[in-house]
């Protein structure tokens, strides 16, 4: 009993202890907590010091993270700004063409990546659309055809890889030649009433441990629970032995657990005191951090198929190269700037915290606003597309 208490401990603490060594080091700091995390957990668990008796904890934490950190994420998300015809645009054009690359990628892949590619797509389809959140509720979405503790660990390492040198390479020449191709005149003044601050800042819980803060979080945490225990109670009529199981012809409980988790997250933000609740997104955040560490201490290198990882690569490198050339070859008939297309293809990749990089790059703090409101919007929908994807793939 001990031991399995410590080990939650441990669980629940080493995140923090990652987010603290990418702060003081810059080349941790340069590969971000979650590969971090992967890394980290990948070496411990294959060590072999954790008992076997104790994995049940592991699986435990992965199934109560992501019910928790989906609402949490959403809360504090205004997207009562998304309402720039531009913007809308640029986020419609960014969806389409990360949609079209995961089904093109798949056609071309398909032998490579083997019956998991239906999953790897719809899985990469959350993670290009919203991040790594999206990634593991669609995966979670999908049960046991799902990707399991190795599976998980190696596509979401390959696309820590991809998406770094897809930064790299806007950074090294990428926004000139989007800027190029579609010509005309690149946004400059955008309505700021998003604060990039909140979602950009290097050490977002630095006064979580304020009595204000405190309380903020236990209001979170009390309307995260309840979102999860209502879904979790709806999903239950999906299950096996129920009419909608019989209707359905199969058990959509885990789809119907994420969607409803989704969608009741979304109407909440309606309400003002929901949308003020600035902690929120960072505290669902750590819960990500949590299930990563989680899913990568059940990864045995040993049964890693790293001949799959190549296909892997491959596909998401079409996916995320792919999509930012479409997006761009789109731009001119939908009218739509470079920056603001170039700016959407990058927060749908590697998420708002890469925004202002890039608005640098660009020297064009306009399309900051135009990049985190369409990352916002990323995390909203990146669910149902990922399992709309799924069921399109299985029947290509």
């Amino acid at each position: 009993m001990v031991s399995k208490l410590l080990l939650i401990i441990f669980y629940l603490l080493v995140p923090a202890g990652v987010l603290w060594a990418c702060r003081k080091s810059k080349i941790l700091n340069k590969v971000g907590p979650v590969l971090t995390l992967y890394i980290f957990g990948v070496v411990v668990a294959n060590l072999h010091i954790i008992p076997e008796d104790c994995y049940g904890i592991q699986k435990t934490l992965q199934d109560v993270m992501i019910p928790l950190a989906i609402p949490m994420m959403l809360f504090g998300c205004n997207f009562k700004n998304f309402n720039a015809g531009t913007t809308v645009r640029a986020f419609v054009i960014g969806v389409i063409a990360t949609a079209a690359m995961v089904v093109g990628g798949y056609l071309l892949l398909a032998d490579q990546l083997g019956a998991d590619g239906p999953t790897i797509g719809a899985t990469l389809s959350g993670q290009y659309t919203g991040g790594a959140g999206n990634f593991a509720a669609v995966n979670m979405m999908l049960g046991d055809k799902g990707l399991t503790g190795e599976k998980f660990a190696l596509v979401s390492t390959c696309n820590l890889v991809v998406s770094f040198f897809y930064l790299m390479f806007l950074m090294g020449g990428g926004v000139q030649m989007a800027r190029r191709i579609v010509h005309g005149k690149n946004i400059k003044e955008y309505n700021d009433s998003i604060n990039a601050e909140e979602y950009t800042d290097e050490n977002p819980y630095k006064d979580f441990g304020k009595k204000k803060s405190i309380k903020q979080l236990v209001k979170v945490f009390v309307a995260a629970a309840l979102v999860a225990v209502t879904s979790l109670l709806v999903s239950n009529l999906f299950k096996e032995g129920t009419l909608m199981f019989d209707v359905l012809g199969g058990d959509f409980s885990m789809v119907a657990l994420i969607l409803v988790l989704t969608t009741i997250s979304l109407l909440l933000t309606s309400f003002k005191e929901v949308r003020s609740w600035d902690k929120s997104f960072d505290a669902g955040m750590y819960l990500i951090y949590i299930f990563c560490f989680a899913m990568a201490m059940l990864a045995d290198l040993s049964k890693l198929d790293w001949k799959m990882g190549l296909w892997v690569i491959i596909y998401q490198t079409i996916i995320v190269f792919g999509s930012l050339l479409l997006a761009v070859l789109l731009a001119r008939p939908f009218k739509v700037d470079a920056d603001s297309v170039v700016i959407t293809s990058d927060t749908l990749v590697n998420s708002p915290i890469c925004v202002p990089m890039i608005a640098a790059t660009m020297k064009n703090k306009g399309a900051i606003m135009v990049g985190i409101t369409n990352g916002l919007a990323g995390y909203a929908v990146g669910n149902y597309l990922g399992y709309l994807i799924f069921r399109l793939l299985l029947v290509l």
